[in-house]
């Protein structure tokens, strides 16, 4: 009498298991697909880049390796790939923008490829490498083994608006605590993109990213943040490049 019922189950198993990995591949096709760069898009992001007086390289081997240091290109690389290079000044400041693409896998198998774009401002002084990004479950975890490489720890400010908001990850506490002693600290917790804005110090550069293809209507909105928050850095925080 069991029987019936155990395969109908068996089966009723099946189907959902069948039905939520074709859901899952089509969501996957339908990110990839929707991620492709268009003719017009393309188009616009070089007119951009000769309106500005910026240069664009398409494909540019070893470029990576200067803004290598986590999220999203590795801790450490060397002749790192990067696509869309495009460097110039804006607001009197040297930047740089372009895509990393990496190998991940995913319902498509191992060759999918995961595309982010990276941008980055170059200050005259260097602060030591610290992330700030929105709190996630696993930071802590992750901070631990990006130590193995240099990547620090998690640092607590004793500011609880600015503890409650975001997540602190750097190798030199006491730099970070002076980067992010009065303004600094104050305009992240006021300025609403820094919620949605990761930033690494590191060195002369500060960079910003985010999982996607680079269009041409975000890089100036990127990069005034990044100017903006490079405008409120105690100076106390700075060392000579």
């Amino acid at each position: 009498m069991s029987e019936p019922w155990e395969t109908l189950i068996i089966v009723g198993l099946f189907l959902f298991i069948a039905g939520f990995f074709g859901l899952f591949i089509w969501v996957a096709r339908y990110v990839n697909k929707r991620d492709n760069q268009s003719p017009q898009q393309r188009e616009e992001l070089l007119q951009l880049v000769a309106s500005r007086g910026w240069s664009h390289t398409a494909w540019a081997p070893g470029q990576g390796d200067r803004y290598c240091g986590g999220g999203p290109l590795p801790m450490k690389g060397t002749n790192i790939p990067i696509v869309d290079q495009i460097v110039g000044e804006f607001r009197g400041r040297s930047i740089c923008c372009f895509e990393y693409h990496s190998r991940g896998m995913d319902a498509d198998g191992p060759s999918t490829v995961q595309r982010s774009t990276v941008f980055a401002v170059t200050s005259a002084t260097s602060v030591p490498r610290m992330v700030i990004k929105r709190p996630r479950a696993l930071d802590k975890v992750n901070a631990r083994a990006d130590a193995l490489f240099g990547g620090g720890k998690v640092i607590e400010l004793g500011d609880p608006e600015f503890d409650e908001a975001f997540r602190l990850i750097a190798n030199d506490e006491e730099a970070a605590r002076n980067a992010l002693t009065g303004p600094l600290a104050q305009f992240l917790t006021s300025d609403p993109r820094a919620k949605e804005e990761p930033l690494r110090f590191q060195g002369n550069d500060l960079i910003t990213w985010h999982r996607g293809r680079l269009r041409a209507e975000q890089i100036e909105q990127k990069l005034n943040y990044l100017c903006d928050v490079l405008d409120h850095q105690p100076a106390q925080a700075q060392h000579p490049a």
